[in-house]
């Protein structure tokens, strides 16, 4: 996918020697496409430091936001991919202060869709899934944003699953109050789909 949107070809790649890097799967791979395989001696992450140390900010990020929002860990996926998502659209020294996403496309991000991570937020409930006595939206956690559509990904903690949407009213001073104990159980999907998890998209180039 990388090639196709970019026009280049990937020519070598560097990685430790975890299971999903020597598969023989993956090495017959890479050789048929003439990629070149830098590996890392065992035990020497410095040696894919560049990695290590963007995979350490990501982890300290996502840490971060679920804890200032008070987050249970089953949210850790959504905080990652939400982390990403941000330092993406974050200028970059080592991009003479572009972003990753403008050196990517070749286009600046947009930024004004972007909102505080684990906020609460009111869920528009359209018309023709609802009674005309019944209230027009419900009460939702914002844990990400659409990958292939421009929209939320909202938890929705009476029916436990992801939704997407893009009709949607943020409280982003306001928390969802997890010390009540209706609202302490959570069980989070599998991020498999894009409407009750993730998909695989043909474009990264949201920009909502």
């Amino acid at each position: 996918m990388t090639e196709l949107q970019s026009g280049h070809k990937v020519k070598s790649l560097r990685s430790d020697r975890g299971g999903e890097f020597m598969s023989n799967e993956f090495l017959a791979y890479c050789s048929e496409t003439g990629i070149q395989r830098q590996l890392t001696v065992v035990y020497s992450p410095q040696q894919n430091g560049v990695v290590e140390r963007k995979n350490r900010t990501v982890i300290e990020m996502a840490k971060s936001m679920l804890h200032e929002k008070s987050l249970p860990y089953e949210f850790w996926a959504e905080a990652v991919h939400t982390a990403v998502y941000l330092l993406n659209r974050c200028p970059s020294k080592s991009l003479k202060k572009m972003t990753p996403f403008e050196a990517y496309t070749g286009r600046k991000p947009g930024i004004a869709h972007l909102k505080v991570f684990g906020c609460l937020c009111h869920v528009l409930i359209p018309s023709v899934l609802r009674h005309k006595l019944e209230e027009n939206s419900h009460k939702c956690i914002f844990v990400g944003y659409g990958l292939c559509e421009k929209g939320y990904r909202l938890y929705d903690p009476k029916t436990r699953k992801i939704i997407l949407s893009r009709d949607v009213y943020f409280n982003e001073e306001v928390s969802w109050k997890w010390e009540n104990p209706s609202n302490a159980d959570v069980r989070m999907p599998m991020p498999d789909g894009n409407q009750d998890g993730r998909r695989n998209c043909t474009s990264r180039g949201r920009n909502a």
